[in-house]
């Protein structure tokens, strides 16, 4: 049976009367969560407790012209993909397919869009309004959840290579709760579509996406199929968690590091893992920068993620220093074979390799990625974050970002995605306004 969760109303609760309830289920002490301007290197070092910085006396300057013409580009991807239909985007360019992440993305930067003064407030009601719709009409996973892709054009669930499969593929509570950010970041941004978006999520049994506080998935094919299992991995997880822990759920466990926390010594530093691997779990985990990046981009970081996420990034840098390669992992389709990998910093107890889904090595694939540069460059602004700018700042095509830098030869890994586009966006926003989400 549906349980109607009043989500996106909540969400406006929480603005005005924090603390969320949600974050008492941890413990005793009430946890913070601060928007942050860069990663507070000094925290992230000590260890120690975080404070809310003081607040800048200068106002801010807003997007510069080059800024601007990187936030064009990439909002001409979604111009570009948008299905006239039915107001969804590809999340691959000219290939009408996506998923529940990929428009969460969406969503995102059409805010990011209009707050840089790229759209009118009346092109970005109307691109939501007509998702919007969209998502109250596709069928859902055994009548109960999103399923994990659909065609753009014809809302029919699919596999992931579009091909119509009428009892589905499963679903992703990960990839709901990237849905769920864009919605919320939308919602407070234009209140007046929050009665559109509540119809969306009202057809939903939100109670199947969590268990003893972590997220759930639903796997169709295998020695799981049609059986629940636990979903999110370091970072993933966690950024799921406080996105979930916004809207009410019970997930404070999958929205901390320190039950899954562990560190892989490589040379002189310590990269941040997962306990949970192949050998004990059944499924490798992958250490890599997105899950980081969004969650500070959307919400801003939290004291507990902050010297986890500062370690991702040093060990990138460190990489950088040791073998003179640039250095910005992340996930990231790839233009032929095998069309996407995991750029990971750390995979189970392998540094830097990167990896199919099936987990499969294609380091020699390996990328710069460009939504990577973009994000650290946003929250970092150091010279390591500029590195990496600088050497992706060309990667610019009339329909959006090419996702960035195979590292062998340095020739561009000119493929066309929604996240990369969407990150872009992200990333410029937070570089002039801070988080997506205002608390």
């Amino acid at each position: 049976m549906k349980t109607n969760w009043p989500l996106l109303f909540a969400a406006f609760c929480v603005v005005a009367l924090l603390p969320v309830w949600a974050l008492a289920q941890g413990g005793d002490e009430e946890e913070q969560w601060i928007p942050i301007d860069g990663l507070l290197a000094d925290v992230a070092a000590t260890g120690e407790d975080a404070k809310e910085p003081e607040p800048e006396e200068k106002p801010p300057t807003g997007p510069t012209e080059q800024e601007l013409e990187w936030a064009r580009t990439a909002w001409s991807y979604f111009v570009a993909n948008e299905h006239p239909k039915t107001g969804l985007v590809a999340a691959v360019n000219k290939f009408n397919s996506t998923t529940l992440w990929d428009e969460g993305g969406y969503f995102l930067a059409i805010v990011a869009a209009f707050r840089l003064g790229l759209i009118q407030e009346a092109e970005a009601k109307a691109r939501l309004r007509k998702a919007f719709e969209s998502l109250e009409k596709i069928p859902l996973f055994q009548d109960k959840l999103p399923n994990k892709v659909y065609n753009t054009g014809t809302l029919q669930m699919t596999d992931y290579a579009n091909k119509p499969t009428p009892d589905g593929v499963g679903w992703s509570a990960l990839d709901i709760m990237r849905l769920l950010s864009g919605m919320l970041v939308a919602t407070q941004q234009f209140p007046d579509l929050t009665e559109q978006a509540q119809a969306v999520i009202n057809r939903w049994d939100m109670s199947l996406l969590a268990s003893e506080g972590r997220f759930q998935g639903i796997a169709v094919h295998g020695k799981h199929q049609d059986k629940f299992v636990q979903e999110g991995r370091i970072g993933y997880e966690q950024y799921a968690g406080v996105i979930g822990l916004e809207i009410g759920l019970p997930v404070e466990l999958a929205s901390r590091y320190g039950p899954i926390l562990r560190h892989q010594r490589f040379h002189d530093i310590l990269i941040p893992g997962d306990i949970r691997t192949q050998e004990t779990h059944g499924v490798s985990s992958v250490t890599t920068s997105e899950p980081f990046l969004l969650e500070a981009l959307e919400f801003g970081f939290r004291p507990e993620s902050m010297p986890v996420a500062r370690a991702v990034y040093e060990a990138q840098m460190f990489r950088y220093d040791l073998t003179g390669h640039l250095t910005a992992l992340s996930e990231d389709h790839i233009k032929g074979k095998p069309y996407f990998a995991y750029n990971a910093v750390l995979m189970d107890h392998t540094p830097f390799i990167s990896v199919t889904a099936k987990r499969v090595n294609v380091s020699d694939k390996r990328g710069i990625s460009t939504k990577g540069s973009f994000g650290w460059w946003a929250l970092m602004q150091d010279d390591y974050s500029q590195k990496l700018l600088d050497a992706v700042k060309h990667l610019q095509s009339d329909r959006g970002w090419y996702a960035g830098l195979f590292e062998s030869d340095l020739s561009a890994n000119e493929i066309l995605t929604m996240n990369t586009n969407a990150v872009v966006l992200e990333a410029l926003h937070y570089k002039n306004f801070g988080p997506m989400f205002q608390r």
